[in-house]
């Protein structure tokens, strides 16, 4: 009989775990309900993270802009993609960039082959579920 393992569990401390995911969304969608500066602190008392767990996720989506970062004392997060146009599987790419590698030549046999395969088939279902979602629809639920 085959031991069912909670992915969740597997995925918790992992960059693509649900805390960064669940952060990043929460977080995009706090943005994207004000004009004004979101500290990381501010970000972290609502969230119930701490603030340099939010600085870390943020650093990712400022790099795919989906975030704008301005430091120093009044410094903060702005949100700069559109809400309405961002889907969770744009926040899940931001996220997954440096995540894995997906490199040919660590296909070299049929085994890999199917892997690859499979993980290919998977991320494409994956995807058209969250291409279905953006952040304004998560922004609705706060």
């Amino acid at each position: 009989m085959m031991e069912v393992i909670d992915m969740q569990e597997v995925a918790q401390y992992g960059e693509l775990g649900p805390t960064w995911f669940n952060t990043a969304i929460k977080s995009l969608a706090i943005l994207a309900t004000t004009d004004e500066l979101v500290s990381s602190n501010s970000l972290a008392e609502e969230l119930g993270v701490e603030s340099s767990f939010i600085r870390k996720v943020l650093a990712k989506l400022i790099d795919e802009n989906l975030v704008q970062g301005f430091g120093g004392r009044y410094g903060g997060y702005k949100i700069q993609a559109d809400p309405a146009q961002t889907t969770i599987y744009e926040v899940y790419l931001a996220l997954a960039k440096d995540s894995y590698i997906k490199e040919q030549s660590l296909i070299v046999n049929k085994t890999d082959q199917l892997i690859a395969h499979i993980i290919t088939e998977a991320e494409s279902q994956f995807s058209q579920v969250l291409n279905k979602y953006t952040i304004e629809d998560i922004k609705k639920t706060l």
